[in-house]
């Protein structure tokens, strides 16, 4: 039980980890750059560029939490 409290640990706090710095890894890995926006006519070049910086930053959390959901079914097997 207690390799499952570490092990749960440890994806808990790098899933997190991700999701509490989404901003800051789009901007180290320039990852909005790398976004496909589908409207960009609708959008003046401002505004595109907000929106793929907050698409790239929603997709780093969700990457995030998906990390840290089987850290919390291991933490909440070994603490049962």
């Amino acid at each position: 039980m207690l390799m499952f409290k570490v092990v749960g640990f440890l994806f808990l706090a790098a899933g997190f980890g991700t999701v509490f710095s989404a901003k800051n890894l789009v901007r180290k890995f320039n990852l909005d750059s790398k976004t496909r926006c589908d409207f960009e006519h609708e959008m003046n070049e401002e505004e595109m560029n907000q929106y793929k910086f907050d698409k790239a930053a929603v997709n780093v959390k969700m990457y995030g939490m998906l990390v840290s959901i089987p850290g919390l079914v291991l933490v909440l097997m070994a603490f049962r």
